[in-house]
């Protein structure tokens, strides 16, 4: 089950200017507003009541104090350390719980349904976003999928506008909002592609043109802190939704022939 502080994520590109305000000051000082009074926190950003209140309505709560008990219970009792290793694995210990609490393992089913039995395979990224869409392309590929991948505006546009119902487009977007993503999932659902989308916020451009989502946790706020790997959230969603497709008998037995093939190859 998600938290308040993933529905703040969720939510996030649909929160006005003035409630993304709050939605930041609570995402960097949430432990800090555990026992604060509306007032106190309504002077801190510099916001009214009745904008806090809105915000607090927006993300599920149906109050400010119910929505202090839902981050009492988000809250996670971490401790300060100046150690890298350390804060590296408080990190990721985060961000796997946060990802897992995202997507349910009923769309991941689904995704895989819909891997299995298509035609094609396009993988639609950008930037670091492209990076992992190779990467699930290589995965794919052992596994004997037909699949490639398309990370620049003009191979998107020329790969879906001929594609059919017989395809699935997976599109990685970590803000959903790259508009040459979201253009490519829009000509090829048109042409009747299945669209599943890996990305952090609900109701965006992406999210609303997608027939499957799974989210993923938003590592801003870690990034903020020095915390480099911008891919993390979307590997673990890689690294379920790969393990998914293994569990298939045949899907298995031709990943462990490909994998003898490359043992093979190394040998010569």
């Amino acid at each position: 089950m998600s938290s308040i502080l993933d529905q703040i994520q969720l939510k996030y590109q649909t929160l006005s200017k003035t409630e993304k305000k709050i939605a930041d000051y609570v995402i960097h000082h949430n432990k800090t507003l555990l026992n604060i009074h509306i007032q106190e926190l309504a002077d801190q950003i510099n916001v009214s009541i009745a904008t806090i209140t809105r915000f607090c309505k927006k993300i599920g709560a149906t109050s400010f104090v119910e929505f202090k008990i839902l981050l009492r219970d988000a809250v996670e009792q971490t401790f300060e350390t100046h150690n890298a290793i350390e804060k590296v694995e408080q990190i990721y210990h985060s961000v796997i719980k946060s990802t897992n609490s995202l997507t349910s393992v009923h769309n991941y089913e689904i995704a895989c349904k819909w891997i299995s039995e298509s035609e094609g395979i396009h993988i639609y990224g950008l930037g670091s976003s492209g990076l992992s869409a190779e990467e699930l392309k290589v995965r794919l590929s052992r596994m004997g999928f037909s699949v490639d991948t398309h990370t620049d505006s003009h191979a998107m546009i020329i790969n879906s506008s001929i594609l059919s119902s017989n395809d699935v487009v997976i599109a990685i977007s970590s803000s959903g909002q790259t508009k040459e993503v979201i253009d490519g999932v829009k000509l090829a659902k048109r042409n009747q592609a299945k669209i599943i989308s890996i990305t952090n916020f609900s109701e965006t451009s992406l999210a609303n043109s997608s027939d499957l989502i799974l989210y993923t946790a938003s590592l801003k706020s870690y990034q903020e802190s020095g915390f480099m790997n911008s891919q993390l959230s979307i590997v673990i969603s890689l690294d379920v939704l790969s393990m998914m497709l293994l569990f298939d008998k045949e899907t298995r037995k031709k990943h462990d022939q490909t994998l003898d093939a490359l043992n093979e190859y190394k040998k010569i």
